[in-house]
């Protein structure tokens, strides 16, 4: 499915990891040219698209960003210091909060109540514009059919559905800390679970006319290379990062080998004879697949393998520092790459 997009954003999910997405937008959102054409996110990245996509009047996209982790960040001053970091595991007042009907405990399928990022959404998302199919940036969630056992992907521009906050909740519905959501009568778990950075979707959603320049960014939560583990606590870690990390690498290769078979079918169809292939059953077959060249893909992302439960981590200090720290190895991405 080829579409409009000649530029895109593509937001990895990871909790309280999300705070670098905000530093990242900082950055990326000073170039004065910078405007997506699709911004795509899984889990807090989901979140993360919609508030730079759709902002409610009068916040600006990184302004509503901002005003979202103003809300979840967690000051407990009176926590010492080497607990502070796990003081969301007792909930997070405008995001989960811990479930109370102990007398059920046996049939509980999660943790805690995610009711309150709805209406933390509701305050900072411009429904109206979430709603329309018309509406720019165009935006991709994704969430994982809890059934089907596959990868479901919202479109803003959909003929079915205009996009809600049941898609957010959907796409951050982790288990077992968040309850499944229900769309449709289908269930839906985080979108992470499947593939925590949506790039080939995004890729079938990009314009693919000849000689059309196009630019992905994908903001990684979670990088790939990464010491060996020398204890429990790293393993568990690297295993985390791991299955979430950016996995798109192979299919990239193969996605190149294809930007020959593009050089191909363009040089034939513009041979000064015509197009001496056209009435060929496998030059129709290759056309009517479409075909296009792999866009320019601009990755950033920390260098440091968060620890176990830095996900978790929504205090002050980490939220600061993971902000800052997105800003700043973007800003000198974005110097690295002028040079």
């Amino acid at each position: 499915m080829a579409g409009s997009a000649k530029s895109a954003l593509v937001l990895q999910g990871g909790g309280a990891l999300g705070a670098y997405e905000l530093g990242a937008a900082r950055a990326l959102y000073k170039k004065s040219n910078f405007s997506p054409d699709l911004i795509a996110g899984v889990s807090i990245g989901a979140i993360t698209a919609v508030l730079l996509a759709r902002p409610r009047k009068p916040l600006k996209p990184v302004e509503a960003l901002q005003a979202f982790w103003e809300k979840v960040t967690i000051d407990a001053p009176l926590v010492s210091g080497l607990v502070r970091p796990y003081a969301s595991f007792f909930g997070n007042p405008h995001f989960f909060t811990p479930r109370r009907d102990y007398l059920n405990f046996f049939n509980w399928t999660c943790f805690y109540d995610i009711e309150p990022l709805r209406q933390t959404l509701e305050e900072l998302v411009d429904l109206e514009a979430l709603a329309s199919k018309t509406a720019s940036p165009q935006l991709l969630l994704s969430a994982t059919n809890l059934e089907e056992g596959q990868i479901t992907y919202f479109y803003s521009d959909s003929r079915d559905y205009g996009l809600t906050l049941d898609h957010i909740v959907a796409s951050c519905s982790l288990p077992p800390a968040f309850p499944m959501a229900e769309i449709s009568q289908k269930h839906y778990w985080d979108g992470g679970l499947f593939d925590n950075t949506p790039l080939g979707a995004v890729l079938d959603h990009l314009d693919d006319a000849p000689g059309v320049d196009r630019t992905i960014y994908v903001i990684n939560l979670f990088p790939n290379r990464a010491a060996i583990p020398t204890n429990m606590s790293e393993i568990a870690a690297r295993m985390k990062n791991l299955q979430f990390a950016n996995k798109s690498l192979d299919d990239l290769k193969l996605l190149k080998r294809f930007n020959d078979v593009a050089a191909l079918m363009e040089a034939i169809e513009a041979l000064p004879g015509g197009n001496p292939l056209q009435d060929n059953d496998a030059y129709k077959a290759v056309e009517a697949q479409g075909y296009l060249r792999v866009p320019t893909i601009f990755q950033i992302g920390p260098p440091e393998v968060p620890d176990e439960f830095d996900d978790a981590d929504f205090s002050r200090e980490a939220i600061n520092a993971r902000a800052r720290a997105g800003e700043n190895q973007t800003l000198k991405a974005l110097q690295a790459r002028q040079t």
